[in-house]
């Protein structure tokens, strides 16, 4: 049975432009500069459009009447063929996303876009106050079309408040080391199925060594929130070869838990999303630990009344599942039958996959 994830579906596209390295202050910005980068039909705005390094910056895009009446949509924006590192900084305050690397832009630009985002404090991205609607990323990747590309690290970042999620690579080129990073959702809440950190749409990394925590959906919505997503498949790009790597996904913490700590989702090429990859996705999850200790999901197996958790889910074929140490009520293998109300609860659901080696994993509770 196909369960029903929340995906972040971000797939703007983007404008190069350009500024400097700026020195160690805080950035005053009074006007919100248009990028090109196309979102839910609007030509988003960007407090920086960049091309270099930032360091020790506070980067503020909110709304600052009567300078600048509305929020910038990003806080900053690197276009294609940019390059740059923001490192040490501060960026808050911008509805849409806090940092856009992308590789190609509305007026069919392409080009190879390399940054890495490095001990950041990343946080209050998405609308005052925060709802449903799907945007509010903390950082965002993006390249999908040939010749474009958009890489770094991502490192060591203080991820917090975001409407949507904490970390997207989206597309097939879009390649990315995530490591060292902690990302906190928002949960448990009603208003949106939120994720940390997300590769998805054929996009590439490594995930590793992140603390991700607080990303659980209470809603009617017909969703469950992911700690750690990869998504591909339904009508767009299979995302392979991710591996996911001694990370620790929740705590014993209540607010801590995901409603999966894992998903491995991939799926046929069908649009429904009803089908099994038929070519290998190989994607590992090894070494995590990774804990739940709350009932809180109430509707990711398709509807109210049949909730959805599980420590690590796989839709895939030939993903590896390996010496994972996964607990907590949240996550206790006796209540994973897909009928369970009032909800579903696995250790490890490989029941969509195909070909999985799911082995030497532990559970406690």
């Amino acid at each position: 049975m196909k369960k029903k994830l929340a995906v972040s579906l971000v797939t703007g596209i983007a404008l190069a432009s350009a500024l400097g390295a700026s020195p160690a202050v805080a950035v005053t910005v009074t006007m919100c500069t248009q990028t090109g980068f196309i979102r839910d039909g609007m030509n988003l705005t960007a407090a920086v459009i960049a091309d270099g390094d930032i360091s020790g910056q506070t980067i503020d895009a909110s709304a600052m009447p009567p300078l600048r009446p509305v929020p910038c949509n990003i806080g900053i924006y690197y276009g294609p063929g940019t390059s740059g590192t923001v490192e040490g900084s501060e960026v808050k305050g911008a509805n849409y996303f806090g940092i856009v690397v992308t590789g190609e832009d509305s007026l069919g630009n392409l080009g190879t876009t390399s940054v890495d985002v490095t001990s950041n404090s990343i946080h209050d991205i998405g609308e005052k106050p925060f709802n449903g609607t799907q945007h509010g990323v903390g950082v965002y990747y993006y390249a999908s079309s040939d010749g474009a590309s958009a890489t770094g690290a991502i490192s060591g970042n203080a991820i917090s408040l975001y409407q949507k999620g904490g970390i997207v690579a989206n597309g097939s080129n879009a390649t990315v080391s995530i490591g060292a990073n902690t990302v906190k959702g928002r949960g448990p809440i009603p208003d949106i199925a939120q994720n940390g950190i997300q590769i998805s749409r054929g996009g590439a990394g490594m995930i590793m060594r992140n603390n991700v925590t607080g990303h659980s959906y209470t809603g009617p919505a017909g969703a469950s929130s992911s700690g750690i997503l990869i998504f591909g498949g339904c009508g767009s790009d299979l995302t392979t070869g991710v591996r996911i790597v001694k990370n620790v996904v929740g705590s014993t913490t209540p607010a801590d838990g995901n409603d999966i700590g894992v998903a491995l989702a991939n799926y046929g090429p069908d649009p429904s999303c009803s089908m099994v990859p038929t070519t290998a996705t190989n994607n590992k999850v090894i070494n995590n630990t990774i804990t739940n200790t709350e009932l809180t999901n109430n509707s990711g197996n398709g509807a109210p009344g049949f909730g959805y958790q599980a420590g690590v889910y796989v839709s895939g074929n030939n993903d590896k599942v390996i010496n994972n140490d996964i607990s907590g009520a949240g996550y206790d293998p006796s209540g994973c039958h897909p009928m369970m109300s009032p909800r579903e609860t696995c250790s490890v659901d490989d029941s969509s996959g195909l070909l999985i080696r799911n082995h030497a994993n532990s559970f406690g509770p």
